[in-house]
């Protein structure tokens, strides 16, 4: 009999879904939570019961919940298999322990591919139509009507080089094609049938394919590789007048040579969702640089998420009671 640990709310939900998943293969399920009480801990005893484990909003952002949540798989001797709620795992503190113990890790990539997309698309249309000058004027109380050498270009026909075809930039791509534009993809793994782009290259043709770019979209992991790929040479490279959308991960561009980037009048504007340092200090130069909109790496909010990555947990338990191989498998970079 397997024991999970999970959170009250996740057992309030969805705990009766994961029982009829361990019956339907013969077994049954326990659960665990994590002790409420400010500084309780789970006792040895019962962090060795624990088999599989599942953090999902609930105890992510519960400082408490997290942090009894963390001592207990660390501390679990029987523990083969943790499920996280984010699409990226590296950020979570005990990862890279549990990976070196053979701990099999599971992240929920593209549960929340669709609202980021859409975050990152609305940040696409708010710049290519204006919307950050006429935000600036609202609140100076000012008329700020486009005309003249200010009247944006149409949408339709211009380039967008998309740095990640996964879920997220799946999506981001259709939204885009859907509005005429050009799509260019860039990730490791050659274009495949059903790809929503009109080309496929590698990492290492980035550089080549920039200067061709009316509109640069970072919506890749985090990776060994991925860390600084947007780097100052990339900047350089990119033609005058591009816009820069990241839905990302702030590591991945050299924050520098963007804010410079923008300060000379290389790049026209950006949307940046992701930043090196979270939160974005109140005295960094980001947040007062012209035509550039911030968003506190909230891309993701929606409140379909939490039955999505539930249901993402419920399937793969399903995978991982029967043996079968399991989905989203990651390793921290």
């Amino acid at each position: 009999m397997p024991t999970a640990l999970v959170s009250k709310q996740f057992i309030a939900g969805f705990g009766e879904k994961l029982k009829e998943i361990a019956r339907s293969a013969g077994a049954t399920v326990e659960f665990m939570s994590p002790p409420e009480a400010q500084g309780a801990r789970l006792s040895q005893a019962d962090c060795d019961r624990i088999d599989c484990a599942f953090v999902d909003r609930d105890l992510r952002f519960d400082e408490q919940l997290y942090a009894a949540f963390g001592d207990a798989v660390i501390a679990s001797k029987s523990l083969k298999w943790l499920n996280l709620q984010s699409s990226g795992i590296g950020q979570q503190t005990f990862v890279t322990t549990l990976d070196a113990r053979g701990v099999t890790l599971t992240s929920s990539t593209g549960s929340n591919a669709e609202p980021v997309a859409q975050t990152g698309f609305a940040g696409l249309l708010m710049l290519a139509r204006g919307f950050h000058g006429y935000m600036q004027g609202q609140h100076k109380h000012e008329w700020r009507p486009l005309r003249g050498k200010a009247v944006p270009p149409d949408l339709h026909g211009q380039t967008l080089v998309l740095i990640g075809v996964g879920a997220i930039g799946k999506i981001f791509a259709g939204y885009a094609r859907a509005f005429g534009l050009k799509v260019i993809g860039v990730r490791r793994s050659p274009m495949a049938p059903g790809d929503p782009v009109d080309e496929m290259h590698p990492p290492s043709a980035l550089s080549s394919v920039l200067p061709r770019a009316d509109w640069i979209v970072i919506a890749c992991p985090l990776t060994r590789e991925t860390r600084n790929l947007v780097s100052a040479e990339a900047f350089k490279r990119m033609k005058k007048g591009a816009y820069l959308i990241n839905i990302g991960r702030g590591e991945v561009m050299d924050e520098a040579a963007f804010i410079e980037a923008i300060k000379s009048g290389h790049l026209a504007g950006a949307a940046l969702d992701a930043h090196r340092q979270e939160p974005l200090p109140a005295d960094s130069p980001i947040w007062d640089l012209p035509n550039v909109i911030v968003s506190p790496h909230n891309a993701s909010a929606s409140s379909g998420n939490e039955k999505r990555v539930a249901e993402m947990f419920i399937a793969n338990f399903g995978h991982w009671i029967r043996k079968e191989p399991m989905f989203n498998v990651q390793h921290p970079s």
